[in-house]
């Protein structure tokens, strides 16, 4: 019975857990990808600075990341939203009339 009212919590915090903060992140320095959320998760490879992963939720403080083909756990710590550029609108005058 405990195993799975285990289980039953695991899924429900997986499921629903991020959903309002998922979206594109920036890895800040170099980040192990673990094939769980800490560091008792073996490293399946590492992410490089300054690239871009899709968020997927949270659990704690590890963010479940799409990275490569693959879904793996980064630390949150390492991650950050990427920054927001408004675009430059150029505009030219008219030209003078001619008389």
């Amino acid at each position: 019975m405990k195993s799975k009212l285990a289980t039953l919590v695991a899924v429900a915090l997986l499921a629903g857990a991020g959903s309002a903060v998922a979206g594109p992140r920036i890895v800040t320095d170099l980040a192990a990808f673990r094939s769980g959320p800490g560091v008792t998760f073996l490293p399946i490879l590492a992410i490089p600075p300054q690239t871009v992963v899709e968020v997927r939720g949270h659990v704690g403080g590890w963010s479940r990341v799409f990275y490569a083909g693959n879904v793996g756990f980064v630390a949150s710590s390492l991650l950050a939203r990427p920054a927001v550029i408004a675009p430059v609108v150029v505009t030219t005058p008219a030209p003078a009339p001619l008389f």
